[in-house]
């Protein structure tokens, strides 16, 4: 399993559609391009930090060739409006060592 942690700017203002837009966004990724799911986290300085989970790294790698519906890509877009791009990095890319987190499917 690879996994991604990014840390999200969301740009003054923009919070709520940051956040309105991230979860639609997730389940298209991992309706459409593979992916195990992720999780959206603040930390104690209010920062926004996601972890992407990835059968593989290959998936992850071609995950950005592959198009979604109009619905998931206008919520991409609007998630991708709402964010700082120059300021939003990946943090880690790394594969999973040891796996203990419970799994379960979007209700959809």
């Amino acid at each position: 399993m690879f996994i991604v942690m990014f840390e999200f700017v969301v740009k003054e203002g923009f919070e709520e559609q940051f956040l309105a837009s991230w979860p639609a966004t997730t389940q298209g990724i991992y309706l459409f391009k593979g992916s195990l799911g992720s999780r959206l986290h603040r930390d104690k300085n209010g920062a926004f930090i996601a972890y992407a989970q990835w059968p593989d790294e290959e998936t992850y790698r071609k995950a950005s060739d592959i198009a979604m519906s109009d619905e998931y890509e206008n919520q991409r877009k609007l998630m991708r409006d709402s964010l700082n791009l120059e300021a939003t990095k990946i943090i880690y890319e790394m594969e999973v060592e040891f796996d203990y987190l419970q799994r379960r499917v979007f209700a959809v």
